[in-house]
C-alpha cells in the first residue's frame, strides 16, 4: 500500500501510471491540534505585545517567505484590503529568503504602520487566536498543516486553490478558495468576511468541526488499521 496525505497526490500518481487505485490509502498527515483554540495567553495581551490596538480587525497568515507561498501576493492582497478598510491590521508570521522583498513591498505599498512581520515564532496558537481571518496565498502545496491549525482555532480561511489546500478548505463552508496568483480576488473574499460577523462565525465553527479529520489521533488510528489489514 502507498500512503498519501491528499487525494490530489493519489490522482497525480495514477495519472503517471504509478500503481493502481486500490493500492493507495489516504491518511492525512496528523497534527497536534489540542493547543489550537486554547491559547495560554489572553488575546488582549497578545495584541498588546504585537502593538495592535484593541478592537481593530486582524487578518493573519502563518507562512514561509519563499516562492512557493507567494508572500508578495499576500502583501498585494493586504494593500487592496487596506484601501477598502484602512482600520485593518495584518500579521505575517514566518521567515524565509523573500523577507527583504516582502519588507520592501510592505514599505512601497504604504503598509508599514499596519503590517506586523513577526519572523519565526513558537507561540502560534496564541497569535492565531487574535486573528479574525486567516489567509494563505500559496502557489503549490501538499497538505499545508497550518490550515487545520487555523480551523481548530475557529478561523474562517481564504486561500488559493493549491493542491491539498482545497481538501482542507471547502469553498463556501469553512472559507473561500480563489485562483492562485489573484491577489485582488484573495482580498475581495477577505473583505466579504470582514464585513459579515455571522459569516465569519459560521465558517469558523464549520472549520473547527472539520479539524479533527486532520488530527494526529486519527492519523494513528488510520495507520494502525492499515497495518492490521495488511497483517490479516
Amino acid at each position: 500500500a502507498a500512503i498519501v496525505v491528499t487525494a490530489n497526490d493519489r490522482d497525480k500518481g495514477l495519472a503517471q501510471g504509478i500503481r493502481r487505485a486500490a493500492n493507495y490509502r489516504l491518511i492525512r498527515s496528523g497534527i497536534e491540534l489540542s493547543r489550537f483554540g486554547h491559547p495560554q495567553q489572553s488575546p488582549a495581551l497578545v495584541r498588546e505585545q504585537l502593538g495592535i490596538p484593541a478592537g481593530v480587525p486582524i487578518v493573519g497568515s502563518v507562512t514561509r517567505l519563499s516562492e512557493q507561498k507567494a508572500p508578495l501576493d499576500l502583501v498585494n492582497a493586504c494593500a487592496h484590503i487596506h484601501r477598502q478598510r484602512p482600520e485593518t491590521w495584518f500579521v505575517i508570521v514566518g521567515d524565509g529568503p523573500l523577507r527583504p522583498a516582502v519588507e520592501e513591498a510592505i514599505e512601497d505599498q504604504g503598509l508599514s504602520a499596519r503590517v506586523v512581520l513577526t519572523g519565526l515564532r513558537r507561540d502560534i496558537p496564541e497569535i492565531m487566536a487574535v486573528f479574525n481571518v486567516f489567509v494563505l496565498s500559496s502557489l503549490w502545496e501538499g497538505l499545508p498543516r497550518v490550515l487545520p491549525q487555523a480551523m481548530a482555532t475557529s478561523l474562517p480561511i481564504v486561500c488559493t486553490r493549491a493542491d491539498g489546500s482545497a481538501e482542507a478548505v471547502i469553498d463556501g463552508e469553512n472559507g473561500f478558495l480563489v485562483p492562485k496568483g489573484e491577489a485582488e480576488l484573495l482580498a475581495g473574499k477577505v473583505l466579504t468576511l470582514l464585513g459579515d460577523d455571522e459569516l465569519r462565525r459560521r465558517m469558523g465553527e464549520n472549520g473547527r468541526s472539520r479539524a479533527p479529520e486532520f488530527g494526529a489521533e486519527k492519523m494513528v488510528r488510520d495507520i494502525e488499521a492499515l497495518y492490521r489489514s495488511l497483517l490479516d
